[in-house]
């Protein structure tokens, strides 16, 4: 099922780390208000911090990464410095982020597949997102016991210049790999997000737990679906 690939993107939450989304965020907005808390109103965070992040998603800057977009947004929406804005989140991811490991489930096939695919001479990617900085990629991949050392790169809110579902998101990650799409195989829960990869020839399995943005279903090829001890059976197989 699997001969030709070469190198697997990984999404992470929802798929190599289980994540309840609604949980994430409760205490994500939580914890992170605290630290504006003396600069403006909980609710005007929160909108600024929703709004921000949309628009960081939207990012098509080539020179610029995605964060620039984030705290571009979030100024204009709460007229914090920006310099001001990224201390206070850095405070919060070294201090408060790892409290929302409670909102997330490991699961011990992973560190099984991620060893599997390496003995198998697999080029790992970890294609997450890049909605978050380096320090919170850190943490969430550490509650799934893996870390920055088992992939050959890691999309980062400081290293990325674009996000999915945009199809240039995928386009930059095989720039960035030299790898020909059809050699790779990407591997997410998220119907949008990570069946996307389609669109620009890149393989793709579903991951059936934690499914994401389910109305998009049938929107974007699928070419494998099934849990991540199916992906492991197969990776065997090779």
């Amino acid at each position: 099922m699997l001969n030709g690939i070469k190198c697997i993107f990984f999404d992470l939450d929802g798929t190599l780390l289980g994540v309840s989304d609604e949980d994430f965020f409760s205490i994500y907005s939580k914890r992170a208000s605290k630290y504006f808390i003396n600069k403006i109103p909980q609710e005007r965070f929160l909108h600024a911090l929703i709004e921000g992040t949309k628009y960081m998603m939207t990012h098509s800057d080539p020179e610029s990464f995605v964060f620039e977009s984030f705290f571009k947004k979030f100024k204009e929406l709460t007229e914090i410095d920006e310099q001001e804005a990224i201390k206070s989140f850095e405070e919060f991811y070294l201090n408060d982020f790892k409290y929302l490991k409670s909102s997330c489930v490991s699961n011990p096939i992973v560190k099984s597949i991620i060893t599997m695919a390496k003995q198998k001479n697999m080029r790992l990617v970890l294609a997450t997102n890049p909605v978050f900085p380096k320090i919170a990629t850190d943490y969430r991949l550490e509650w799934a016991g893996l870390s920055f050392d088992d992939f050959e790169f890691v999309s980062t809110a400081e290293n990325f210049n674009y996000c999915k579902p945009n199809p240039s998101y995928y386009n930059e990650l095989l720039s960035r790999t030299s790898i020909s799409p059809d050699e790779v195989l990407m591997v997410g829960n998220d119907y949008l997000y990570d069946m996307s990869a389609s669109k620009v020839g890149i393989k793709t399995w579903l991951v059936d737990e934690y499914e994401g943005n389910k109305e998009y279903e049938g929107k974007f090829h699928i070419d494998y679906r099934g849990s991540l001890d199916e992906l492991h059976s197969e990776l065997l197989k090779l």
